[in-house]
């Protein structure tokens, strides 16, 4: 990120903030977005594999814990 930019969209938001009010507001406004933005995007580096790939042998494994762990439990009960 770019620091010069982000304290000119800084300033420019700061405008309009005139109470201390409005600057809690602004902030939980901006931290909301910012998570909820974050949260939505696609990042583009995972660990271990590129965007939009399906790794089968993670899902077999999962499938197969998944399985052991259910026959676990019914034999609990």
């Amino acid at each position: 990120m770019d620091e010069n930019k982000l304290k000119a969209l800084a300033a420019e938001l700061a405008k309009g903030l005139k109470t201390k009010a409005d600057l809690n507001q602004f902030s939980r406004m901006l931290t909301k977005l910012t998570v909820e933005t974050a949260l939505n995007a696609e990042l583009t580096d995972h660990p271990g594999h590129e965007k939009n790939t399906h790794n089968k042998a993670q899902t077999s494994v999962m499938a197969t814990r998944q399985k052991s762990c259910f026959a676990v439990m019914a034999r609990l009960n």
